[in-house]
């Protein structure tokens, strides 16, 4: 049996559509498909209804294919375990950041990593709480950080650190002396605020839904610099983390009171097999607390 075919099989069930697969796989449709056709044909059955629009496995496809899925991933690990006996002289690690917090802390620890483990390369993807999971999912990377109320309960973690959301302000800003910000401090000021992807949204929308108070929106956007940078010109008052505000010159952080904190943790699929890479990863960054200092 040609395991290029098999792959593709999985991929196909995987994903529910021969067309996504084909995607993913990076190959053409028409060669997924003659790729799945030659398979049947040789093992003489049907794996895949397809009369309808969405892909329907045949009962012998039900039985055939999780058994191949599960070979393939065993074959998997044997490629990667051989792989890792180089003892990491050459490997990767894919991981998955959110923007705010692995722009300021990822790449110092990254480099650190990389002092240690000079052939190990290090992948890195951008994105939403929501985006890095269904990578994770998907097995796009292998370890994701995210804000600790964002990890899947079916997923392996390790607190990595803290930090806190601020008020974020031009120093000319009439709060900007402000030992604290209340949600009545708040009330009907134009406010620069990320979308609905950041958590950091979903903590000021209830911090104010808390007392009943609406804010004024005066910029909405997923762009962390160009909030950023409203905010220095400002445009209104934005929600920043502490250590985006610290490294950043002429803008103000006043905490809210509440204080408005966030942990974020290191994350990976359970019970599946993690490449040496990147168990020593996950070590490295436990062990030097990095993302405290």
């Amino acid at each position: 049996m040609n395991l290029k075919a098999l792959r593709c099989c999985v991929e196909i069930v995987r994903q529910g559509s021969f067309t996504k697969a084909a995607q993913h796989l990076h190959i053409a449709q028409p060669a997924l498909s003659m790729a799945v056709t030659r398979l049947e044909e040789e093992l003489g059955v049907t794996l895949f209804n397809r009369t309808t629009r969405k892909v329907i496995l045949t009962a012998e496809g039900e039985q055939f294919l999780p058994r191949i899925a599960s070979a393939l991933r065993e074959m998997d690990v044997a490629r990667q375990e051989l792989r890792d006996m180089a003892d990491l002289k050459r490997g990767e690690v894919r991981l998955g950041i959110p923007p705010m917090f692995g722009l300021h802390y990822v790449p110092g620890l990254m480099n650190a990593f990389r002092q240690l483990y000079p052939g190990i390369a290090m992948t890195v993807f951008e994105g939403s709480a929501e985006d890095i999971g269904h990578r994770l999912e998907q097995r796009e990377i292998d370890l994701a950080l995210l804000e600790s109320r964002r990890v899947p309960p079916d997923k392996e973690s390790i607190l990595l650190g803290s930090d806190e959301m601020l008020a974020c302000m031009h120093p000319d800003h009439p709060y900007a002396g402000k030992a604290f910000l209340t949600a009545q401090d708040l009330r009907n000021t134009d406010m620069v605020v990320f979308d609905r992807t950041f958590v950091q949204r979903h903590l000021l929308d209830a911090f104010f839904a808390e007392h009943g108070i609406t804010y004024q929106v005066a910029l909405q956007s997923n762009f962390v610099s160009l909030v950023v940078q409203a905010a220095l010109d400002n445009m209104g008052v934005a929600t920043l983390l502490r250590s985006v505000q610290q490294r950043t010159p002429g803008i103000v952080g006043v905490p809210f009171r509440p204080a408005q904190l966030m942990s974020f943790r290191l994350c990976w699929r359970s019970g599946e097999y993690l490449s040496l890479a990147s168990k020593r990863f996950i070590d490295f960054a436990a062990q030097m607390n990095y993302l405290e200092r």
